[in-house]
């Protein structure tokens, strides 16, 4: 038996507990609901997904002059308790976290929906990830992500309408001013497609959100139309700059 199989035997006979608190919670899910609502982060701006003092506006005052940007809608600024724990789901393969977090990013969702903050999303678009990176990793976690924002919120994912043209160096392995620069044909949309609109892109994290502008970028060259930005965690603003009424940091990625 070799170490990755003792690791699964040994975390299947432990009793599952909450990543935050260590407390015994069902198995499948990886944060109990007393740290989700103990850590609720409050209204996030849609622009550079800072906290907000209240809402609406939905926009901070910096982003609120801005005329081009796309509505980011995110779970958890991701330097913060729960917000951290998103890149755990793609680092560590720790998948019960899924579920927990989509369930604040769709009731986030619905909320904006029902305030006519955001248009109503019509499909979600996962993040491709090259193919010859899918075995390495195991699973494309955006996809995984998307299918339960999909059963959550009963919207169609369409996993195959871009892809990945060749393999790169993930966002958080790059540095500085490399996160912002993303061939223009990395990305390329499915030919032959009728074109579509209200789509949403799903991630786990918003890094500077290069990535997200490129993939829309090379849907909207087949004539598609991407709405909204979704992601269980955005590092857009710094943590020094992550609090409210004070200015916000221009995050250099609009679309």
């Amino acid at each position: 038996m070799n170490m990755h199989s003792v690791a699964r035997w040994l975390a299947g006979s432990l009793p599952n507990r909450c990543h935050l608190c260590q407390q015994p919670i069902p198995r499948g899910r990886g944060l109990c609901a007393y740290c989700l609502a103990d850590n609720d982060p409050g209204p996030l701006c849609l622009c550079c997904t800072r906290p907000l003092q209240h809402a609406p506006p939905w926009r901070c005052g910096r982003c609120q002059r801005r005329r081009r940007w796309w509505p980011k809608v995110v779970s958890y600024p991701y330097h913060h308790p729960v917000g951290y724990l998103s890149g755990a789901i793609k680092i560590q393969h720790q998948l019960s976290l899924v579920q927990p977090m989509c369930e604040v990013l769709a009731h986030r969702v619905r909320m904006l929906c029902q305030q006519q903050a955001l248009p109503p999303p019509l499909a979600l678009v996962p993040i491709p990830m090259h193919p010859l990176r899918l075995p390495v990793r195991g699973f494309n976690h955006a996809v995984i992500i998307a299918d339960e924002l999909g059963r959550q919120l009963d919207l169609p994912v369409w996993d195959q309408l871009v892809f990945k043209t060749q393999s790169s160096v993930p966002q958080h392995e790059r540095q500085g001013r490399d996160r912002h620069r993303i061939p223009r044909e990395l990305y390329q949309a499915a030919p032959n497609q009728p074109p579509q609109s209200g789509l949403v892109l799903v991630d786990d994290v918003i890094t500077t959100g290069a990535t997200m502008t490129a993939v829309a970028r090379a849907l909207r060259r087949e004539g598609h139309r991407v709405e909204q930005y979704w992601a269980l965690a955005s590092a857009l603003a710094r943590p020094e700059m992550a609090r409210p009424n004070q200015p916000a940091v221009d995050p250099g990625s609009t679309p």
